[in-house]
Formats: C-alpha cells, sequence, structure tokens
C-alpha cells in the first residue's frame, strides 16, 4: 500500500494520502491526492521537496534529470535535495518502529488498512515530542522507483513556471 505524507522539520506528519496499491507509481499517487490541487494554498511562501518521482511543479521541487549535462549549480541542487530527505525518511522510520505492525499488516480488509495507517500516523504526531530514539540497526525499507513520466500529467506551461521557479532557487543557492 502507498502511502503519501508530508512532513516538517519536526517529523510531525502534515499531510497524508493512503490507499493506492504499491505498484502504483508516486506521481500517479500525487497527481490523484488531495495535495496536488491544494499545493499553492498548503504551501504559501514554502515549498515542498520530492523525489524524482514527482513532477516538478511550481511549489514542489524535485532533482534536475541527469542526462549528462547537468551543471554544477544543477548538481549541487541535487545534492543539497537529496541530503534533505533524510527528515522524511527519518519520519518513516520512527513511524515504523513505533507502530511495528505497519511492516506486516495482518487486516486484509483495505479500509481497515487505511484506516489503521492513519490512526498510527495520528498517534506519531501525538507522540512525536517523546525523544524517540531511532533504532539505527533497523534497516529502513524504502523502495526507489525508476523515475518515469507520467504523459498524461503533464502541463507544459506550468512544467516551464515550475522550471523558472527551481532555476531561481538553483541559483540562489550556496556553492
Amino acid at each position: 500500500m502507498t502511502m503519501q505524507a508530508v512532513c516538517d522539520n519536526t517529523r510531525k506528519i502534515r499531510d497524508l494520502y493512503v490507499g493506492y496499491p504499491g505498484t502504483v507509481h508516486d506521481s500517479r499517487v500525487f497527481r490523484n491526492s488531495p495535495l496536488c490541487n491544494s499545493l499553492e494554498e498548503k504551501c504559501g511562501r514554502y515549498y515542498l521537496l520530492g523525489d524524482s518521482g514527482y513532477p516538478l511543479k511550481t511549489k514542489l521541487l524535485t532533482p534536475f534529470k541527469d542526462r549528462g549535462q547537468v551543471t554544477r549549480r544543477q548538481l549541487n541542487c541535487n545534492i543539497k535535495l537529496a541530503k534533505s530527505r533524510y527528515v522524511i525518511e527519518h519520519c518513516f522510520g520512527i513511524l515504523k518502529q513505533k507502530f511495528r505492525q505497519l511492516f506486516h499488516i495482518k487486516l486484509r480488509n483495505i479500509t481497515l488498512i487505511v484506516h489503521f495507517i492513519r490512526a498510527a500516523c495520528v498517534l506519531h504526531n501525538a507522540a512525536i515530542d517523546d525523544e524517540f530514539q531511532l533504532n539505527e540497526n533497523i534497516e529502513m525499507v524504502n523502495e526507489v522507483l525508476p523515475p518515469e513520466q507520467d504523459l498524461d500529467f503533464v502541463d507544459e506551461e506550468e512544467d516551464r513556471d515550475a522550471r523558472r521557479v527551481r532555476d531561481d532557487i538553483v541559483n540562489d543557492l550556496r556553492m
């Protein structure tokens, strides 16, 4: 089951979308999530950071695709984006360690599974300040899918605006 989550710097889950089978690509899950249509409103003057499985949007920054022509500044941006992913990975690690049933959910009813995952996330947020120590020996299971272009999702004008926003940010980043 796919869980799309947005967390803040304290690892508190701020947005959650659950229910798609694990075989569905991140970009399709995102496109069908309420977050996709409310990015501007939810982000305000801030940006969400996504991996290469997500589409570049004006409020969702993703890495530059490396096709052998990435500039030094673009590579710098990709490195900074990759380093920032530890926050969501750490959030997922804490969630899975506190609620170990998430590794092997025994429920068979999809609705109950979704409710179970949501409840675990609510409890995670309620307990986030309890200084839970992440066991570094637990392997964080995170399937990385190759980036794929979801062609029915590309909006050329929005894509152009998003690239312009990302380029402006790249030029402001420290080298």
